[in-house]
């Protein structure tokens, strides 16, 4: 339903005037005439005519419509689909599992319910063949289109997943309805499930590799497992499985750099459901020393102990920690990065004896006005003195390095900030905006700076320590906080130079299902930045067999795109000539064959059974998915009725122009047929 009112541009007095000149030019054309109709059919005529004038003057003051608009807007259902390989990988029928989504679909909107569908990948076919199972990543993308009136979330999963966070540890706010996938029985299978090792080691260590070898329906089977090399073996054990899960050790030199392509394999029995999961790539890579990290601080806190820890775990780095006040004389030692907790405070100080790679974090002891002396790609102004609690959103733009699950930092315990208004320039990124609850400000959480002679960092709060506890309580692991740590220190360690070409892979570990990207840059010989350059490239793979590819750079394209490559390690060589001179870059990568999709082939239907309990919704198993269009029919979900005011312009309606029309010819007509001319 419609209601609407007049609304005038100009003041409504001025309807006064507009109206004694209509009747004023109508009282003159109908009383000095003679005319050959009656008194009353005069009048007829003379009201017509002066509504006609009325209406056509009444444009001169602008007048407007006001519209109140009554929108339905129907009750939406989120259907969640798990398209990972896990689904169909024990024998599933991709054609029935298709149909009963089409069913459901089809059942829910008979019920006039919309519904929005989402799954694991961007493409809106679902294949089933996605790598990994990021259920939380499904309810991310369901929460960034959270509409106005959306009913209840429909997931159709086996409630296995192997990246992110658990589904049950988020909060929703509407119940889900989970169709649970799969087998939930064991198979029988021999696996290697997990490997643990330190992906970096030192040249001349020994490297511990453990192995969890995994069973159902072998136990007391005696069994080998080899490590080999490039097809050599370099180690064998016997075991007798006896337990569903142990583990075993390997034991590992490496005399030389670069980096090492291992495999651990164990025997395929006949009767395996897969042999998909019988063997695992191991990658090392085998460096000279560790860098040396000098952490600064005023007093203890345990945001040191949470950054030393994801240093060390990773073996690459070396920490010292260095807190003033308790240890008086400053350690005597050239750093790679100095890392300033509580920065800007005049107890935790420290002059370095060369340049080195910088990260403040602030605390409630900075001092923001000689962070803002010091520092000139960024400044605060603060309003008022309490602080502002914080999670952090991650810029999809930033470029200086790649930090995987960006989106798990914002289900992190919140920072406290100072509230202020902040301001960021030179040539720093913004890698993560402060959000406020749900809203993500323009705000920055952290700063990254590399104007070419000096990298910095800005953290601007502290307590980062519960984002690693958080992060372990849920996953029983870390990893996310640790690669966040360590990229940042990577990047600040890596000194800036002026070669005059730059060839290097995006990362030094590509997954196989991932695009290969490499990036260039050519400069002059006063170090501007030229495009237009042919670089040639060469990739080497571990039988020495080569391809080569050619690349012009552009100032649009500045990256290289590889090919797909199998798993393994590859060598690159990557040449320009610039003028006479010809340049060349060398550089190892490895491509890593990593599908989880069959690490674990078992559903887990409680997972699902105690999400819909949480939520208030219900858990349906696949034989029974029939019923879910009527369960979710009696839970009678409303249509939500809004309101929307809009205005519009007489002058801009058809219909004003044509009731106006039908005013003058309405007199015209009349005229003639009464006898008028």
């Amino acid at each position: 339903m419609t209601r609407s009112f007049v609304q005038l541009g100009q003041s409504a007095w001025w309807l006064i005037v507009i109206l004694l000149i209509s009747v004023g030019l109508s009282y003159f054309l109908y009383t000095k005439k003679n005319v050959p109709w009656s008194q009353t059919k005069n009048w007829i005529l003379f009201g017509i005519r002066s509504l006609a004038v009325f209406l056509l003057l009444l444009l001169l003051l602008e007048p407007s419509i006001k519209k109140v608009v009554n929108t339905i807007q129907r009750p939406i259902v989120n259907l969640a689909i798990d398209n990972s390989q896990s689904i169909l990988a024990r024998g599933a029928d991709s054609t029935q599992l298709k149909n009963s989504i089409g069913f459901i679909r089809e059942e829910l909107e008979d019920q006039d319910i919309e519904v929005e569908v989402y799954t694991l990948s961007d493409n809106p076919e679902v294949q089933f063949d996605q790598q990994t199972s990021r259920l939380s990543g499904l309810f991310s993308s369901i929460d960034d289109s959270y509409g106005e009136n959306q009913v209840a979330t429909v997931l159709l999963t086996d409630g296995i997943f192997n990246r992110g966070s658990s589904p049950l540890y988020r909060n929703y706010l509407q119940p889900v309805y989970t169709v649970g996938l799969g087998d939930t029985i064991p198979l029988k299978d021999i696996s290697i499930s997990r490997t643990r090792y330190n992906k970096i080691t030192f040249k001349g260590n020994q490297t511990p590799i453990r192995l969890e070898v995994s069973q159902q329906g072998y136990t007391g089977l005696n069994s080998s497992i080899q490590l080999t090399e490039k097809g050599k073996v370099l180690m064998t054990k016997n075991v007798t499985l006896s337990a569903d899960v142990q583990e075993i050790e390997f034991i590992v030199s490496s005399e030389k750099e670069g980096l090492r392509h291992l495999v651990a394999s164990i025997p395929t029995q006949t009767t395996e459901s897969t042999a998909e999961n019988n063997r695992t790539d191991i990658f090392l890579e085998v460096i000279d020393g560790r860098q040396k990290i000098l952490i600064v601080a005023g007093s203890p806190h345990p945001d040191i102990k949470a950054i030393r820890r994801s240093l060390d775990e990773t073996d690459s780095y070396l920490t010292e920690l260095y807190i003033p006040s308790i240890q008086g004389s400053p350690p005597n030692e050239i750093y790679d990065v100095i890392i300033y907790h509580g920065a800007f405070n005049t107890n935790a100080q420290y002059v370095p004896k060369e340049p080195a790679g910088l990260w403040y974090i602030l605390s409630s002891e900075s001092l923001i006005s000689a962070m803002n002396k010091n520092l000139p790609f960024l400044n605060i102004e603060r309003i008022g003195g309490q602080p502002d609690k914080v999670t952090g959103s991650f810029n999809q733009n930033f470029s200086k390095f790649k930090v995987d699950d960006m989106e798990i930092f914002e289900n992190y315990p919140p920072i406290d900030v100072p509230f202020a208004e902040y301001s960021v320039g030179g040539a720093s990124e913004v890698l993560m905006y402060q959000k406020l609850g749900s809203v993500v400000t323009k705000k920055p959480l952290m700063v990254v700076n590399d104007d070419g002679v000096q990298k910095s960092a800005v953290l601007m709060g502290q307590d980062i320590w519960k984002w690693k506890f958080q992060e372990a309580a849920i996953n029983d692991n870390s990893a996310q906080f640790d690669n966040f740590v360590t990229k940042t220190v990577q990047f600040l360690s890596v000194k800036n130079d002026k070669k005059q070409f730059r060839f290097e892979s995006r990362s030094a570990t590509f997954n196989k299902s991932e695009p290969l990207l490499f990036d260039g840059e050519v400069y002059n010989d006063i170090y501007e930045r030229i495009y237009g350059n042919l670089i040639e490239i060469r990739i080497t793979d571990e039988a020495n067999k080569t391809e080569s590819y050619e690349f012009v750079d552009s100032e649009l394209i500045n990256t290289f795109r590889a090919p797909g490559l199998t798993p393994g390690i590859y060598r690159f060589q990557a040449s320009v000539q610039v003028g006479q001179n010809t340049f060349t870059e060398n550089g190892e990568f490895l491509v890593e064959d990593v599908n989880q999709e069959f690490l674990n082939l078992t559903a887990d239907h409680r997972l699902l059974k105690n999400l819909s309990r949480k939520t208030d919704g219900e858990f349906i198993p696949l034989t029974e998915v029939e019923t879910l269009p009527e369960i979710i029919k009696e839970q009678n979900f409303k249509p939500i009725l809004t309101s929307e005011e809009d205005f519009q312009e007489l002058r801009r309606a058809w219909w004003y122009y044509l009731l106006i029309f039908v005013a003058f010819s309405t007199e015209w007509f009349l005229r003639r047929y009464w006898g008028g001319y």
